[in-house]
């Protein structure tokens, strides 16, 4: 019988070593050095015998038992029955699939154990990144009234392609960003301890998400590459080679990715998330997140009378190189951008009369409070 490798298959390293299996099924065999061995020799088709006399005389009949085995549990195949080769884009998506079922510990002495160690440990990541010694642009600390409320502001977003090129205010971009990424207040945790809550909730209260801010027209504001400080609600200035030729060449040179007023890459620091959820799951929340504050820098970009644009089509990898960020430790996740819309967007409903976005609302800004304490 002739046999090949099955053409995909997923290793994973275990407490008791190396593990093989298929993508999306939920089987698994040990692999050692001689099976290892075995599949290389294997190779794109053999016949049995003939991958046997490969190995000493004294191991043919082991190989043929192996070779059995292995047809049976769909690792190796028979030649003429070989599945077709799969799209690789479906085995990446199965392989995320298979983070279905993970184990939550849901209200169970095992989570209390687990947060507990948790908390305990030494070196936990931090829910805030600064870069200290950056030029800092601090943004108002009192957001603007949003000129919508919710329901027009639901009924009347859109994504915006055309922008008219005049500037945005500081307190626009203040209030954005204050309302997409920023702590709004703090809570206990229980036993997970101290957390930040914003607008769009987010996992864990981890807020793995970073938000850096390449500014175009906003008033008040140098041109350049930002990093917004959510503890301090301020821009730190990165670099000021950033133009809309080089984020244009970043996004595939989709016009309104960088033809508003300013353009956001988002990114997630996987430790700060994984540190509190250590199973492949946690790969889902980061997208989870993304899809919250993504709604949320959307309703209230048309609530302040901008138009927000929204993509995930950019070059992963040279994105991460503009902002100087480590591709293991932190990767990029969302392109959000906005600007004043060429046309005015869908009237509101007859009757509601908008104020002026100028009127600054009456509570000040929530600026971070001490922890809670445990009760």
């Amino acid at each position: 019988m002739k046999v090949r490798r099955r053409d995909h298959l997923v290793c994973s390293w275990h407490p008791d070593g190396l593990r093989m299996g298929i993508p999306g099924e939920r089987r698994w065999i040990e692999i050692t050095p001689d099976l290892l061995d075995l599949l290389s020799k294997a190779g794109e088709g053999t016949d049995t015998d003939e991958l046997a006399r490969r190995f000493p005389a004294e191991q043919h009949d082991r190989v043929r038992s192996a070779v059995g085995t292995l047809t049976e549990l769909g690792v190796l195949v028979p030649y003429e029955d070989a599945p077709p080769l799969r799209d690789r884009r479906d085995t990446v998506a199965g392989r995320f699939h298979e983070t279905r079922d993970a184990e939550r510990l849901v209200h169970s002495p095992a989570r209390v154990e687990l947060a507990e160690d948790l908390v305990g440990e030494d070196g936990s990541p931090g829910i805030f990144k600064e870069y200290p010694g950056s030029p800092v642009v601090l943004l108002p600390r009192r957001p603007l009234r949003l000129a919508a409320p919710a329901g027009p502001a639901f009924t009347t977003r859109r994504s915006h392609r055309r922008f008219s090129g005049a500037p945005v205010s500081l307190d626009q971009l203040g209030t954005l960003l204050f309302h997409s990424f920023a702590p709004h207040r703090s809570l206990h945790g229980g036993p997970s301890g101290a957390q930040r809550a914003r607008a769009g909730s987010p996992a864990g209260g981890r807020h793995e998400a970073e938000a850096y801010v390449v500014a175009y027209d906003v008033e008040g504001v140098q041109p350049g590459l930002y990093h917004y400080s959510a503890a301090r609600h301020a821009l730190e200035l990165l670099g000021t080679d950033a133009s809309r030729e080089r984020v244009a060449e970043l996004t595939y040179h989709q016009e309104p990715a960088y033809e508003g007023a300013f353009t956001v890459f988002t990114t997630a620091v996987a430790d700060r998330l994984a540190w509190k959820y250590r199973h492949p799951h946690a790969y889902r929340r980061w997208m989870h997140d993304a899809d919250h504050y993504g709604r949320t820098f959307a309703l209230t970009a048309t609530g302040l009378g901008l138009g927000p644009f929204q993509t995930v089509a950019f070059a992963d990898s040279e994105v991460e190189r503009f902002l100087g960020v480590d591709s293991d430790e932190e990767f990029a996740v969302y392109l959000l951008s906005a600007g004043i819309p060429e046309r005015p967007g869908p009237l509101a409903p007859t009757g509601f009369a908008f104020p002026p976005l100028s009127e600054a609302a009456p509570a000040p800004w929530a600026a971070p409070a001490p922890w809670p304490a445990a009760g």
